[in-house]
């Protein structure tokens, strides 16, 4: 066969076509960013440029805007989206010590919990809903989390279900700054707390050597440890 045979052979080998569900998820991606700078009020028109389509294609694939909105906001509120692993998974490194899984995990759940606090917000009602609709995504995605730690367990204070909770829970208060245009405790700080505590070292010592050792209650998470 001649090499002009063979080059013509190439250009009409058609490409494999996506499945309805993969177009979907393609044109939920690419449309992504537009949501998050016009919200709710984006047009279908924007929506299809955006998408590189036309605005027949997106009413074919999801009936109607809200549709489509609402199958964005459940598209990114998964349980590996709110368990970080969407971001996380391709740039992960090797993670030997509980520091470097707490450090990696922190700052990728803020990345990510600022995301979705942001679509959340641009989505308004519809991605209310979504969020009330992932009720037991996010609560799954506590214990994908947890599978983290596990290895980790005899390093633990805690059981590695509640370590997942704190970080969780301090991820979410970092991203979101509690409405604050200027939060006070940043990535970092965090990351000290969940390590260290929220007291110094040396007072923490003190505080140890003095204080009496009968009618001592255990805490919460000492009887968790138990």
């Amino acid at each position: 066969m001649s090499e002009r045979s063979l080059t013509y052979d190439r250009r009409v080998t058609p490409a494999p076509r996506l499945s309805a569900d993969d177009r979907r998820a393609q044109i939920v991606e690419a449309v992504t960013p537009a949501v998050l700078e016009h919200g709710a009020a984006i047009t279908t028109r924007q929506l299809a440029e955006a998408a590189g389509v036309a605005e027949g294609t997106l009413f074919k694939a999801f009936g109607d805007k809200e549709s489509l909105l609402l199958a964005l906001a459940q598209h990114h509120l998964t349980v590996g989206g709110l368990a970080g692993e969407r971001e996380g998974a391709a740039a992960a490194p090797e993670l030997d010590t509980l520091e470097e899984v707490v450090t990696w995990t922190a700052r990728v759940l803020v990345d990510r919990m600022r995301f979705v606090f942001r679509l959340v917000m641009a989505l308004g009602p519809i991605g209310q809903r979504a969020a009330h609709e992932a009720h037991d995504d996010f609560e799954a995605s506590k214990h994908r989390l947890a599978e983290r730690f596990e290895p980790f367990r005899d390093e633990l204070r805690v059981s590695p279900v509640v370590a997942a909770e704190l970080v969780r829970t301090l991820a979410w208060a970092a991203a979101s700054g509690w409405g604050d245009a200027q939060p006070a405790s940043s990535v970092d700080d965090i990351i000290q707390v969940l390590l260290h505590g929220i007291a110094a070292t040396d007072a923490a010592t003190r505080a140890a050597a003095s204080a009496p050792r009968t009618a001592t209650p255990a805490s919460a998470l000492e009887t968790q440890k138990a």
